[in-house]
């Protein structure tokens, strides 16, 4: 009884939760971005990671660009407009990003710092989160590098020079 308890408990309440406050799931295609973030890393330093988030807001869309060699507290955030929004949307669309839903692989006994996270939720409150260490899901280096193109290119839009790890 107890190792039944043991699995049933979190079950049930799992599925209360879901219930109160209602589990999206998994979308079948992307549309409608609500929110989006890109982290990876290529290094165990702070600088060597980029982060790159869009979000939606009352007042329109801001995104938030922090290159690699750049230190964290040294982010840009911008306003964009839906014609940006609307290429991250092709971006993550065309590459399939709705299949990583649950990814999460990661190597063991690997510590060099090489790894990504990736959230996405549409404005329906369908959400994508995918983890990958040494690991990753099918078409991301395609994101990765047409991410790294759209965000890099508001960063040199407002006049910023990108550190010397874009080959610049």
């Amino acid at each position: 009884m107890k190792r039944f308890s043991r699995i049933i408990l979190p079950a049930a309440l799992f599925l209360l939760l879901c219930l109160l406050a209602g589990c999206a799931g998994k979308p079948k295609e992307i549309r409608g971005i609500f929110s989006v973030r890109l982290a990876y890393s290529n290094g165990m330093q702070l600088s060597d990671q980029a982060y790159y988030s869009l979000e939606r807001t009352a007042d329109g869309c801001k995104a938030m660009v922090k290159p690699r060699g750049i230190d964290p507290s040294e982010p840009l955030t911008v306003e964009v407009d839906e014609e940006f929004v609307g290429q991250v949307e092709e971006l993550l669309r065309t590459n399939h990003v709705e299949k990583w839903y649950g990814y999460k692989k990661r190597a063991r006994n690997i510590k060099d710092g090489i790894g990504f996270t990736f959230y996405l939720k549409l404005e329906d409150g369908k959400e994508v989160d995918a983890v990958g260490y040494m690991n990753w899901p099918d078409g991301y280096a395609n994101v990765e590098a047409g991410m790294d193109s759209l965000f890099l290119g508001l960063w040199e839009a407002a006049g910023r020079k990108l550190p010397p790890e874009y080959g610049q």
